[in-house]
C-alpha cells in the first residue's frame, strides 16, 4: 500500500495542475505534506533538466539498487533488448520488459525513481507520464479488470550505458500505454519511438479530474476545423487504419504520406500544427525540446496532416502528422472495460530511432 499511496498523492498534484482549478492552493496544500518521492520530484525545478542533476538523479537510482537489480537496469548503450517495448499489459508480449518495475521497489527506490523522471522530463512531461500510470489502477477497478496485469506496479525502468555529462546513453520507462525512450548524447535528449495511451481517458483522483491525453484530442480537433473546406477535404483520408500503424515492434514501418500538404497552410495553420506537436516533443527538457522544434519547423514544407473521423468530436478520430523525421499518430480505440475513453499514440524520428544518428555524429 505503501508504495499505491505514494502514486496516488503524485497523480493529486497532476490532476490540480491539468484541470487548471485551484491550482496554487493545491501546490500550497502539497507542499505542506512530508517530502515524499513524488512531492519532491513534482516540485523540482523546470529548468533542472538534463544537465548535472539529471545525470545525479540517475546514477543516485542505480546507487539504490541491488546486484542483481542493478544487472537488470543498467544494459549496455548497443543492446539490441532496448526494442523490447510495448504498450501491452504484462503477459501479452513474447519478451522480458527492460529493467527493473516498480511493483518490486522499496520506497526509497521510488523515491529516487520519480525524482530521475522529475529531472529527465519537462514538468509536463512527468505530469503525463503520472497520468497515464495511475490511470492503470483506474482501469483496475472496472469490471473487466485483472489486477494481476493492469496495476500502477507494472511499469519498468532501464538505463542503456552509463548516464553522464558527455558521450551518449539512454533510458526507457513504460508498461501498459507507456513507452518513453530517450538517449542523451552530450546533454541534449532525443525521443523516439515513444507510446502514450491511457484508459480511462479521464478519471478522478480526490475529487478531481486527470484527463492527461485530452488536449491531444483537442489539437487533432482544433487542427481539422481550422481548415478551409479545400485543405479539410485534402487532409480526410477515406480509410482509416487499424490502430496507430508506426507503434509496438514495428520499428522499421512508415505510413504511406497522405492527407494535406502542410506547406500550403497559412502561417496561423502551421502554427497551431507546431503546437500540436509540441504536445509530444514537450516531454523532452526545454533546451533539448526546443533543438528539436527547430527541426521540425524547419520541416514543415515537406509534412502532411491526415484525418479520419467526425470533425465534431463525438466520434472515433484518427490523425497522422508526417514528415521526413517526423510520424506521429494518434488515434481513439475500443474500450477494453474502462469505462471511459481509450487512445493510443505514436512520436517517431524514423532518421534518428534510439538516437542512432546523434548517437554515430557523437
Amino acid at each position: 500500500m505503501g508504495r499505491r499511496r505514494l502514486l496516488v498523492a503524485a497523480v493529486v498534484l497532476v490532476a490540480v495542475v491539468l484541470v487548471g482549478c485551484d491550482g496554487q492552493a493545491a501546490l500550497e496544500e502539497t507542499s505542506a505534506q512530508p517530502l515524499t518521492s513524488t512531492t519532491r520530484a513534482a516540485t523540482a525545478p523546470a529548468e533542472s533538466v538534463q544537465g548535472s542533476p539529471a545525470v545525479e538523479a540517475a546514477n543516485a537510482f542505480i546507487g539504490t539498487l541491488s546486484g542483481e537489480q542493478r544487472a537488470a537496469a543498467v544494459l549496455a548503450m548497443g543492446d539490441s533488448r532496448r526494442a523490447n517495448w510495448s504498450n501491452l499489459p504484462p503477459g501479452s508480449v513474447r519478451f522480458e520488459r527492460n529493467g527493473v518495475r516498480i511493483g518490486d521497489l522499496d520506497l526509497e527506490q521510488i523515491d529516487a525513481m520519480h525524482h530521475f523522471l522529475a529531472l529527465a522530463l519537462s514538468p509536463d512531461g512527468y505530469r503525463t507520464v503520472l497520468g497515464i500510470v495511475r490511470a492503470e489502477d483506474a482501469l483496475a477497478e472496472s469490471r473487466a479488470s485483472d489486477r494481476s496485469r493492469w496495476t500502477s506496479d507494472n511499469y519498468w525502468l532501464a538505463f542503456f550505458g552509463e548516464p553522464s555529462e558527455s558521450g551518449a546513453w539512454g533510458w526507457q520507462f513504460g508498461g501498459h500505454h507507456l513507452a518513453v525512450n530517450v538517449t542523451v548524447v552530450d546533454g541534449r535528449s532525443y525521443l523516439s519511438p515513444t507510446f502514450l495511451g491511457i484508459e480511462p481517458s479521464s478519471y478522478t483522483v480526490d475529487g478531481s479530474t486527470v484527463a492527461p491525453l485530452d488536449p491531444f484530442v483537442e489539437a487533432g480537433l482544433a487542427l481539422i476545423k481550422g481548415l478551409d473546406d479545400e485543405a479539410r477535404a485534402q487532409a480526410t483520408i477515406a480509410d482509416r487504419p487499424g490502430g496507430v500503424e508506426a507503434g509496438a515492434g514495428r520499428d522499421s514501418v512508415i505510413p504511406d504520406l497522405e492527407g494535406a500538404y502542410v506547406g500550403d497552410w497559412s502561417l496561423e495553420q502551421q502554427q497551431v500544427l507546431l503546437e500540436t506537436i509540441g504536445l509530444w516533443v514537450g516531454l523532452l527538457d526545454p533546451q533539448s525540446a526546443r533543438a528539436r522544434m527547430d527541426e521540425v519547423s524547419s520541416d514543415l514544407s515537406s509534412t502532411h496532416f491526415a484525418w479520419n473521423g467526425d470533425v465534431s468530436g463525438d466520434g472515433p478520430i484518427y490523425y497522422r502528422i508526417q514528415g521526413p523525421s517526423l510520424i506521429i499518430e494518434f488515434s481513439t480505440e475500443r474500450g477494453l472495460g474502462g469505462g471511459g475513453g481509450h487512445y493510443h499514440s505514436i512520436y517517431r524520428d524514423p532518421t534518428n530511432e534510439y538516437g542512432s544518428a546523434a548517437t554515430a555524429s557523437s
